[in-house]
């Protein structure tokens, strides 16, 4: 585990970040959000961040987050002993994601940090990370040595978790269905609170909240804190005349499997059939099997690990999300609309985005759907321009990142930052 040096800052609340994943680079959907939480509470409070990984972290990884946060923990993990732990998670009847992240040595490191210098608030980053946040905040975990008072506890819930896996049963057959049904149980009493108390739980879209209160409770201190896009780094790519469509995520991740598979198999044949020429790129990082033996059919290109997604969305006329499962707001949606692209993708990755279908981006109900619009915008270059323009001022309206997590400051026991002082005043999306 490396422990990374002490930053002097001026006395301020002192918060602790819990994440499953180091937060940068903020290459897929979850170090996103980590990322630029991070990035803000360093605004606003002396940070210390403990975090897992089962991945190498480079030099620039702890030079940037050095930057950010005063304490830093990072803990690999191993993927033999996560098995392990996760297994005897399910025998005992305890929810599995929890036990893949638990770390005794990162546990330590995280009750001597507040021995030394007691934490006033705990920001736990889903419910992986629940674990660590009990030792201080729950009265049958905390050890008895432990110093100060019980912090403030906030879980980024960020997507109601424990929905996602019932999808999964849902869907699956065999042992694996009574497995995820299992374990969409036991998130589900974490999520609640049943567990622990929570002092404020965050979601990332009003459908999430929603979501929360239909399958666990109405609990008092739910918020929403939204996603955002970096719109610098996003920004405007000139328009690109086609017959290419791209789907960007990471391609170990089961429901951008489903999603990619489902695009070749029942919407790419539609939209060949009428442009023969028709391409379908797969970009993103740790492509599986599956996704590998797409690139058998006709038109497509798996093109895997880039180091920059912008040329590929740049070279489309369309970039899709068919995502069959999704919870939350897809970043990969918001981000390909901040380039000013247009977007076709499904109601479950539409569902949580402030935007109008139509007009800022296209949904498709069913293949042929999908495929009329992605023909539409491959073959009009008028309407393509008119879609990608209205989802580039939709983002730049509603989706800044200060702005969207600006109500977690407050969570966490500080003061807001005034929105004037943000960003400059933006054109109306509509």
């Amino acid at each position: 585990m490396a422990v990374l040096g002490t930053l002097s800052r001026p006395p301020t609340r002192r918060v602790l970040l819990l994440t499953h994943r180091v937060p940068f680079p903020p290459d897929r959907g979850d170090r996103i959000r980590s990322y630029h939480l991070l990035k803000l509470l360093s605004r606003h409070f002396e940070v210390a961040l403990a975090a897992t990984t089962d991945e190498p972290v480079t030099d620039q990884q702890r030079q940037v987050i050095s930057q950010l946060a005063g304490r830093v923990a990072i803990q690999k993990t191993s993927k033999l002993l996560t098995r392990a732990r996760g297994a005897a998670a399910l025998a005992s009847g305890k929810a599995i994601t929890p036990a893949l992240f638990y770390n005794p040595q990162l546990a330590n490191t995280i009750t001597h940090w507040h021995n030394q210098r007691p934490f006033d608030a705990v920001l736990t980053f889903c419910t992986g990370m629940i674990r660590y946040a009990r030792l201080l905040t729950h009265p049958a975990y905390r050890p008895r040595n432990l110093a100060g008072p019980r912090p403030i506890h906030v879980l980024d819930l960020v997507d109601v978790d424990s929905q996602k896996w019932s999808a999964y049963a849902n869907a699956a057959t065999g042992p694996m269905k009574w497995v995820y049904a299992q374990e969409a149980k036991r998130l589900a009493r974490i999520e609640a609170g049943t567990e622990d108390r929570f002092d404020r739980i965050s979601v990332v879209s009003q459908p999430e909240a929603e979501t929360y209160r239909k399958h666990l409770r109405d609990h008092p201190g739910l918020t929403v804190v939204e996603n955002g896009v970096d719109l610098d780094y996003f920004s405007p790519l000139p328009d690109f005349s086609s017959q290419t469509a791209v789907f960007v995520g990471v391609l170990n991740y089961k429901p951008n499997i489903q999603a990619a598979q489902w695009y070749v198999k029942e919407v790419l044949p539609l939209v060949r059939k009428k442009l023969p020429h028709a391409q379908f790129k797969i970009v993103g990082k740790d492509p599986s099997p599956r996704i590998k033996a797409l690139k058998n059919h006709p038109g497509v290109q798996v093109i895997g690990a880039v180091p920059d997604v912008r040329p590929h969305i740049e070279s489309a006329a369309a970039v899709v999300a068919p995502l069959q499962v999704a919870r939350g707001v897809q970043n990969k949606v918001l981000e390909a609309m901040a380039c000013q692209r247009a977007v076709v993708c499904s109601p479950e990755a539409a569902n949580g985005i402030r935007a109008l279908p139509g007009r800022h981006l296209l949904v498709g109900e069913s293949p042929k759907q999908f495929a009329r619009y992605v023909l539409a915008l491959m073959r009009d270059d008028n309407y393509r321009q008119q879609v990608a323009a209205a989802a580039r001022r939709c983002v730049q309206r509603r989706y800044n990142w200060p702005q969207a997590l600006g109500p977690m400051i407050e969570l966490l026991g500080g003061a807001r930052e005034d929105p004037q002082t943000l960003t400059q005043p933006l054109a109306d999306a509509a």
